[in-house]
């Protein structure tokens, strides 16, 4: 419930309450005489209905029929003022509210995709593909005649997002024709050559898109048996993922992959304030963001043993992560890994898994890392040198080296590290500030793309870099003792 006292004194009321009516599935409208005389009212059931949200009027205090706006007149009631009791009503508010419940809420998310997808330019990037295409275009066909309208917004997404799958089948068709075209080719040169030359045939096969080759080889007698063994049966189906809680963790293989936590979806205020000790110009200006869909974070870290078990396979390149330093592997967090080499790692699982393992969006990260929190730190505004492994952290591993994962006390969504050891790749582009950012929570693209942001803070570095806000960019291609990463992964809605 919401009402004037609710919104803040220079607070744009209709960008408050429009707002909230988009986000909306239904708008119960209270009916009494001081209602249907307001003009805010009538603002409300105007929005509503432009939004094709599902409308329900609730008599509160008898009003004569002609004083009803016509809109509202056309809707049949619930009624409270001529009930003996409120039991009977509220049974049939609650089960008014319940049917088409679910095609209701499908209706909301693909008005806030389709909204988000127009306002940013109408990337394809943001477009459905696959499966949830497909249940876009169940949902549009499973309309019911009293359910809310389907938008032109919404329509719109939908037949770019099939225009947009069908050319990329066909462009995927076209590709596969032309691999078996150069497979043809190359195994009736080999055959030609065999009789030919005999042991020559090696050096056709390196002439001849040697790459792709050896790529094909190591997913058919390397990773294919790896996925069989290690992960087929452990990946979560899409109703284990609609029935994980708020908080819950999972792990999709037998071992050595990232033990993942459901995060809640919310909003907080992005950056610092003005005033924040060891505030930097990058972190402002301080800026809400709307975190709409929950995704998963890993627990901990990517380590030494995740990292070198895509490695062994072939999934991820061996010059990232080669050197330790003589810290250790296993449960030390993996460094000396680049960008790129982060997104081989994602790419990696996403191959094993058939899920969206990727990297965090920055606003994703600090959303995570804060966990509620709006302190300097996610455990208060001052350094606690227990909870960190930092530059003057005073621990074991302070300005030394890396500490094995999992060495201090988690935030409160049981998050490991969001603070220390090591600087954490994302997804975004680098800014020097935040004037134009996403407010949505996903990824900035627009930048200085060369330059990559890193979030978290590192042992070697000083006690205000652990702050919640802190962030720098660092070149896409370095590998260093200092950075490594953690992944998300998409769940299913």
């Amino acid at each position: 419930m919401l009402d004037r006292h609710d919104i803040k004194p220079g607070e744009p009321w209709e960008a408050r309450l429009g707002g909230l009516i988009k986000l909306s599935d239904t708008v119960v409208f209270v009916v009494s005489p001081e209602a249907v005389k307001s003009e805010i009212c009538g603002w409300e059931v105007d929005k509503t209905l432009a939004l094709s949200k599902r409308l329900l009027p609730v008599i509160y205090k008898s009003v004569p029929d002609a004083e009803i706006p016509p809109k509202l007149r056309e809707l049949q009631f619930i009624s409270f003022h001529t009930a003996p009791g409120v039991m009977r009503p509220l049974r049939e508010l609650a089960e008014a509210l319940r049917v088409d419940l679910q095609w209701i809420r499908e209706h909301t998310r693909l008005g806030e995709l389709a909204t988000r997808w127009d306002g940013r330019g109408r990337p394809e990037s943001l477009l459905l593909r696959g499966d949830e295409l497909d249940a876009a275009k169940t949902w549009m066909a499973a309309r019911n005649a009293s359910a809310p309208e389907i938008t032109d917004a919404q329509r719109a997404f939908i037949k770019a997002s099939e225009e947009a799958e069908s050319a990329r089948l066909d462009k995927e068709r076209e590709q596969l024709k032309a691999t078996v075209r150069q497979q043809r080719r190359i195994a009736w040169l080999l055959a030609g050559v065999t009789v030919l030359l005999g042991g020559s045939i090696l050096g056709l096969i390196a002439w001849f898109n040697e790459s792709f080759i050896r790529q094909q080889l190591n997913r058919v007698f390397n990773e294919g048996p790896y996925q069989a063994a290690n992960f087929k049966d452990f990946v979560l189906k899409p109703e284990e993922e609609r029935a994980l809680t708020r908080l819950a963790s999972f792990h999709e293989c037998r071992k050595d992959c990232p033990e993942m936590i459901a995060v809640p979806a919310g909003d907080f205020m992005m950056g610092s304030p003005d005033n924040e000790k060891g505030r930097e110009p990058n972190e402002g200006p301080q800026h809400k963001v709307t975190i709409t869909r929950r995704f998963a974070v890993s627990k901990f870290l990517v380590t030494f043993a995740d990292w070198d078990a895509c490695a062994l396979v072939g999934g991820c390149p061996r010059e990232g992560g080669v050197n330790d330093h003589g810290w250790g592997r296993v449960n030390q967090p993996v460094i000396n890994v680049n960008w790129d080499d982060a997104q081989a790692y994602v790419a990696w699982l996403r191959r094993m898994t058939g899920k969206e393992y990727r990297l965090l969006s920055e606003a994703e990260w600090e959303y995570a890392a804060r966990a509620g929190t709006m302190t300097a730190f996610y455990w208060g505004d001052e350094l606690d040198k227990e909870n960190a492994n930092c530059h003057r952290c005073e621990n074991p591993w302070s300005k030394l080296q890396t500490s094995p994962v999992g060495s201090f006390k988690p935030n409160r969504f049981g998050l490991s590290d969001m603070a220390d050891n090591v600087w954490q790749w994302v997804q975004d582009c680098y800014n020097e500030d935040y004037n134009g950012a996403p407010t949505d929570g996903f990824p900035w693209t627009a930048g200085d793309c060369t330059k990559r942001v890193v979030r978290g803070a590192s042992w070697y570095y000083y006690p205000k870099d652990p702050r919640s806000a802190y962030r720098y960019g660092d070149k896409k291609d370095d590998r260093d003792y200092n950075t490594g990463f953690r992944v998300g992964r998409t769940l299913t809605p």
